[in-house]
């Protein structure tokens, strides 16, 4: 028995070995919206329809042509703790299923920034820098694959039928991060022109276990038989270094206003380090590690994005807005990934030796740029705001919207991403130098979360595993609005032009 069961897992380590460079652990965490959206409870409260609004300390993150509205120095600090949570349903056997839960949390400062407003020639020019985490990478996954194989393959002896079975269960932390000069001009009493100089910095970790088992039921036995076969251990850095630029407009009524952004394209410098340790079991004996790394310096090229808004004041204290924005991720992709990295397939001579090959990836499904499934996507945002005021100089906003969005991950089996669908709501105190915001967000989705065992072979959607997500976050934000003749204006001012002259009696 105990030959059978060597010969057992010397070819489900091939068959393993198949599974585990199909496809790209990317595809099983990385399942939400990447589209931005900006930093606010304000707006996010509003559904994140804030383009054609923008008009607070964090207006460079939504549409920086909304920051000439702004008239007195303001600092915004925003911040966000995140819940995830995600079941994963996997048929397997006959009317059988298995469950997996997953609950993730964490907190993280969203946005710092300060904006100082100046007078230039009778028009508002306001200055700001501003951090914002712009891309929030965290999260859980799990995929289930399965081949079903003759247990002849494996021994001549042998009848019947056998599944290989892999296991993939990955986490992932990190973040796509901006520093960024923005500015704001009013070039007439309607117009505003904005732009925003972004450097991003991104780092993020993806870590996990693919296991591989194969599964058999003994002829005459109601019960199946698992004999593991072979775990994979893997971890990857990666990191993203680069420079791009946004650029808005505001058009602004009485009753209504309409604005747009763009934010343009970029390569930045990329960097991977990977490293796995492979583990062959023996009849559930573990044998020695055999160590994998790749380190890879490259570009990332990261895509186009654009989105336009129009918000109404029908009456006073009420605005309506509502934006639409649409990403061209089918572009996102990584130079020159070298064979095995990411998990990617590895290229083999005749002989079944490796051979070097290099290939432009696509960054969400890693599939040659040329051949990817990743999908543009856009995205709809609508909601409200309604000031109540109590007594004199204290106003109680009340705001909710709703959003519709996808991933830009394909799911099996279709051409799209997964829809995700979601509603916000929010309120704040607002004083004469202090606004104080809150703002909840619930975001869900669901669909089939597998990964492809080779190339061009059907998927059977059946049989595949069903994955339904739940996300809350509550994003809290301060800002704090100084004095007409604040110390720092006064201050810039004696810098760059000199002490104020005082008038003769």
């Amino acid at each position: 028995m105990k030959t059978r069961v060597t010969v057992a897992v010397l070819v489900a380590s091939v068959l393993g070995a198949q599974v585990a460079h199909a496809q790209a652990i990317q595809n099983v965490v990385l399942r939400n919206s990447f589209n931005p959206i900006g930093a606010g409870a304000r707006g996010l409260g509003m559904g994140g329809a804030f383009i054609a609004v923008a008009d607070d300390g964090t207006a460079s993150s939504f549409n920086p042509a909304g920051l000439a509205q702004l008239r007195r120095t303001e600092f915004a600090a925003v911040g966000f703790t995140d819940r995830l949570n995600s079941t994963v349903v996997v048929p397997t056997t006959g009317a059988e299923q298995q469950s997996f839960e997953s609950h993730v949390r964490h907190e993280r400062p969203d946005f710092f920034g300060l904006s100082l407003p100046f007078d230039v020639g009778g028009h508002n020019l306001t200055v700001q820098v501003s951090y914002q985490r712009a891309v929030d990478l965290f999260g859980q996954g799990r995929a289930t694959v399965q081949d079903t194989i003759a247990l002849a393959d494996l021994d001549p002896d042998l009848k019947g039928t056998g599944d290989v079975i892999a296991d993939i269960v990955p986490s992932q932390s990190g973040a796509f991060q901006t520093v960024s000069l923005s500015a704001g001009y009013q070039v007439t009493s309607r117009l505003s022109l904005g732009a925003s100089v972004n450097y991003w910095f991104a780092h993020w970790t993806a870590q996990g276990q693919n296991t591989f088992r194969l599964r058999v039921r003994p002829a005459g036995s109601s019960r199946t038989v698992e004999v593991p076969l072979v775990t994979t251990n893997f971890i990857q850095q990666q990191k993203v270094r680069g420079l791009n630029v946004n650029a808005g407009f505001l058009l602004k009524y009485s009753r209504l206003s309409v604005g747009g952004v763009v934010r343009l394209p970029y390569a930045g410098d990329y960097n991977l380090t990977e490293g796995d340790s492979e583990v062959a079991f023996d009849q559930g004996q573990p044998q020695p590690a055999r160590p994998i790394a790749f380190d890879v310096k490259t570009r990332l090229h990261w895509p186009l994005s654009a989105g336009v808004g129009a918000a109404l004041r029908p009456v006073r204290g009420l605005t309506l807005a509502g934006d639409f924005t649409q990403s061209h991720w089918s572009r996102t992709s990584i130079d020159d990934v070298p064979a095995g990295a990411l998990l990617t397939p590895e290229k083999r001579d005749v002989n079944g030796n490796p051979e070097d090959s290099f290939t432009n990836r696509n960054f969400f499904d890693l599939l040659p740029s040329s051949q990817t499934e990743t999908g543009d996507t856009s995205q709809w945002r609508a909601g409200g705001e309604y000031l109540v005021t109590f007594i004199p100089k204290v106003v109680v906003p009340l705001r909710g919207g709703l959003f519709r969005d996808r991933s830009p991950v394909s799911e099996l089996g279709t051409s799209e991403g997964r829809r995700i669908k979601g509603w916000t709501a929010g309120t704040g105190l607002n004083f004469a130098h202090v606004v104080l915001d809150v703002a909840f967000e619930r975001r869900e989705s669901e669909g089939v979360v597998s990964l492809r065992l080779h190339a061009g072979q059907p998927v059977n959607l059946a049989s595949a595993p069903h994955e339904t997500v739940r996300e809350d976050r509550v994003v809290a934000s301060l800002i704090y609005r100084f004095a007409d003749n604040d110390p720092l204006k006064r201050a810039l001012r004696y810098l760059f032009v000199g002490p104020e002259e005082k008038e003769n009696p």
